[in-house]
């Protein structure tokens, strides 16, 4: 069902969920984040009243709407089981030539659609194009003159929060001289328009995490410093700053994030990662979480758990350049 006026569309869309859609614990933030995007280029596209989203600037040249920050809010994905029905209702705006935001709300079946929602994904992108061929450091903004834009006050905030994100707060607190690395795959990391997928950098960041989380939980909680536990997303806020070309790497840095009420059920902490081989900033990713109560994490502590992650650091964690 879509609806459409001179400064927005909206769009509902219905999903039976089963394992693609999930993971552990709940619904799958990777999947959510591919598919509010892919609703994202669909709206838009409609926006500008084009059958399909294929955006070309006044030279011809192909454009893609890549992201600048992704925000997920109030997340409750472990509500999500299997045989849910969900809905995500999607509004998009264009705010300039070049910029559109999108809003996706999350709803479960058996809950009012009108009053609960179980989470809240925020989009804010740009059209870019490559000026190289094959050269994704190329990728440069581009404007579509065609359609109107209107102002948009949420939109202009993210974009403050991308300008913010290029710096460290003062809070941040440095998980040491280390680094986590990452070497994504062609076949699993890369998207059809052959860009490192805006939805990976939450999946590189999530691999630091799960790497330095015993430093991380001590530096949230001093008395805690367990590697096994689990966690789930209940904030997240992702700016964009560049991308990777082919067998590239990805440097992580983490600092862990004070929580202010000191509640042991909470993890947050700020991730920075870099292009390998320039070590140019290519992402800034602020990270809430909260504790997660499974099954398989009880299973592996009642075993006596397994090697920490930090002692096997020797092999993946060098000096910072």
């Amino acid at each position: 069902m879509t609806e459409k006026s001179m400064d927005f569309v909206s769009v509902l869309q219905d999903y039976f969920i089963g394992m693609p859609q999930l993971s552990l614990g709940g619904l799958s933030e990777n999947w959510l984040l591919k598919e509010c995007g892919h609703q994202h280029w669909l709206a838009l596209a409609k926006r500008l009243d084009l059958p399909a989203p294929n955006f070309v600037d006044q030279q011809g040249r192909h454009m893609y709407a890549a992201f600048l920050v992704v925000k997920i809010s109030n997340a409750a994905l472990h509500l999500v089981t299997e045989n849910s029905r969900l809905w995500i209702k999607t509004y998009l705006t264009r705010v300039s030539l070049s910029r559109s935001y999108s809003c996706h709300d999350l709803y479960l079946e058996g809950s009012d659609i009108e009053e609960q929602c179980i989470a809240q994904v925020e989009l804010l992108s740009s059209f870019v194009s490559r000026s190289e061929l094959g050269n994704n450091q190329s990728a440069a903004r581009g404007e579509m003159a065609k359609g109107s834009w209107s102002v948009c006050e949420v939109a202009s905030q993210m974009m403050s929060l991308h300008k913010a994100g290029r710096a460290l707060p003062d809070d941040a607190l440095s998980m040491g001289n280390g680094f986590f690395v990452y070497q994504p795959c062609p076949y699993a990391d890369f998207n059809g328009a052959d860009f490192l997928y805006f939805a990976q950098f939450q999946a590189v960041m999530d691999r630091a995490e799960r790497f330095f989380q015993s430093d991380l939980q001590g530096q949230n909680h001093p008395s805690k410093r367990n590697s096994l536990a689990l966690w789930q997303t209940v904030e997240r806020t992702i700016c964009y700053y560049g991308n990777i070309n082919l067998d590239d790497g990805i440097e992580a840095n983490l600092y862990a994030r004070p929580s202010t009420d000191r509640e042991t059920s909470v993890l947050s902490h700020y991730g920075r990662l870099y292009r390998q081989s320039d070590h140019a900033l290519i992402a800034n990713v602020l990270t809430r979480k909260r504790y997660m109560d499974h099954p398989l994490a009880k299973f592996q502590e009642k075993q006596g758990g397994s090697q920490s992650l930090a002692d096997k650091r020797s092999t993946n964690v060098g000096a910072e350049s």
